[in-house]
This record gives C-alpha cells, sequence and structure tokens, in this order.
C-alpha cells in the first residue's frame, strides 16, 4: 500500500477544537496536551492512508482516538483522494453543541 494515498484537508473549526482539547488538557497536566495533538496528528496520518472507517451520518465518517474520548469526524472524496476532518468532538459533548453541520 502507497503511503500518502489521499490529500488530508483540515477544516479550521476542527484545527480550533483540537486546539481548545489540546490547550485543555494541557492545562490539567503538563504534556498531556502535546499528547493529544500527537496522537490527533497520528490519526491524521492513518487517514490519508486507510480512510474508509465507519460511516456514521450519511456521508460523513468516524475515527475514534484510543487514548482521548475525542473522535475525528471526516468525509471521504474517493474522486479528488481527499479526506477532509470536518470536526473533532469530545465524546462526553452534547451532540447539538458541535460545529459540524450534517
Amino acid at each position: 500500500m502507497a503511503i500518502n494515498n489521499f490529500k488530508l484537508k483540515i477544516l479550521s473549526r476542527a484545527k480550533l477544537e483540537v486546539n481548545e482539547a489540546a490547550n485543555y488538557y494541557e492545562s490539567k497536566s503538563k504534556g498531556l496536551g502535546k499528547g493529544f495533538y500527537l496522537e490527533f496528528k497520528n490519526y491524521s496520518k492513518t487517514l490519508r492512508n486507510i480512510p474508509f472507517f465507519e460511516e456514521k451520518y450519511n456521508i460523513v465518517r468516524i475515527l475514534p482516538l484510543k487514548k482521548f474520548p475525542y473522535t475525528i469526524h471526516f468525509t471521504v472524496d474517493e474522486d479528488e483522494k481527499t479526506v477532509s476532518i470536518q470536526a473533532v468532538t469530545s465524546n462526553f459533548q452534547e451532540p447539538n453543541s458541535t460545529r459540524i453541520k450534517i
């Protein structure tokens, strides 16, 4: 399997959610925010190679992080070979308060 088969786009709202979560974890324990960011970054790399995870909402797919209670919400355009990360939400977040529009 070739590396980086898909281009990765991270929408600005998803970037904001990642930064908010990393800042929150960093405020709880030094280095924990960096750990969150690195896990997100590693999972993002996975999506570039293997983006066909569970389809949850119409065309929106999800990939839960393992060490942190967050889920990546993304879409895949097979024709353009692009993965677009739409949102990164807490598993404890009220579903109606997410920035993602389905």
